[in-house]
């Protein structure tokens, strides 16, 4: 989407100081608190938030809560991250200024791991994240995404693997300590079009049809009510858009109550308004793993 005639002149005109240019090479890399940015800057707190409010006033930038903190990013929009980008592209990469910048952002990301823990952003309950990304991966194919979200138990890791297979990731988890390690490695790796939130899988503060591909990662089992989070996976797929859940196969067997657990993750699906294309288990890590890939269809009556 091109920006109007007025709504460039506001961006060029936000950009153009070097502070907030400063800013916009810093949040190309990734998000970045207000406290970290005045570490990257060596400026005061009050003076930071000023040039960040003009940059999002202006759509060059885009901010959010995770509980008491407050987060900023270049916008996911494709028309404000491509004016941000170009407007980057123009400066010398060896320019010092930006040089000595990347450096603090170094020290800012190395202070994350130290925080974070888990360099690897491998939960210990985890399967090898390879094996897991892989098996994901194959059930994504070799089609490229425009947006791809993801929640699970292990964003940092699975995340890794597979975010270069969509132009916009969103990862979401609910706990703070795993998102912070989740962005920590996501960043750390240069993948700086991951975004990562603090949330809850039965209320996803995103609008509906905003995603080509719903990752649901080990998540489904331990909902009190699967079926209405399955049905707000549902709702943020757009047309032709996908539900791909890895679930483990003995929480699903408790789920089930002696039922065939395969069935039972099928009828969830189905009470979704979910059509289940394919289903199957594997073996990872010497875990059992299930695999299902579902796309938006009729709501189907099928008993809880």
């Amino acid at each position: 989407m091109e920006s109007s005639f007025h709504q460039l002149v506001e961006s060029l005109r936000a950009s153009a100081e070097p502070s907030r240019l400063r800013l916009l090479a810093t949040l190309a890399r990734g998000e970045f608190s207000v406290t970290e940015l005045t570490q990257v800057l060596g400026q005061s707190q009050p003076r930071v938030s000023r040039h960040l409010k003009l940059l999002c006033d202006a759509g060059l930038l885009e901010k959010f809560r995770e509980q008491h903190w407050i987060y900023y990013r270049v916008p996911a929009d494709v028309a404000a991250r491509a004016l941000v980008e170009t407007l980057l592209d123009r400066i010398d990469p060896a320019d010092p200024t930006l040089e000595a910048d990347r450096a603090r952002v170094e020290t800012v990301l190395e202070d994350r791991h130290g925080i974070a823990g888990d360099p690897d952003g491998r939960g210990a309950d985890a399967p090898d994240p390879v094996e897991l990304a892989a098996a994901l991966g194959g059930e994504l194919g070799d089609r490229g995404r425009a947006a791809l979200f993801y929640f699970g138990r292990s964003p940092g890791a699975v995340l890794q693997a597979i975010a270069s297979r969509a132009r916009r990731v969103v990862g979401m988890h609910g706990s703070r300590h795993e998102v912070q390690r989740a962005r920590a490695l996501l960043h750390a790796r240069g993948l700086s079009h991951c975004a990562l939130q603090q949330g809850d899988l039965r209320n996803v503060p995103h609008p509906s049809a905003d995603f080509d591909t719903v990752v649901l990662d080990r998540a489904l089992a331990e909902q009190a009510r699967p079926v209405d989070a399955l049905r707000e996976a549902a709702r943020l797929l757009n047309d032709g858009g996908e539900v791909i859940v890895a679930e483990d196969y003995d929480a699903l067997v408790e789920r089930a109550e002696g039922a065939n657990p395969l069935a039972t993750l099928k009828a969830w699906l189905a009470q979704a308004g979910l059509v289940c294309g394919r289903l199957h288990p594997v073996d990872l890590d010497g875990r059992h793993i299930v695999l299902a890939v579902a796309q938006a269809g009729g709501l189907v009556a099928v008993a809880a």
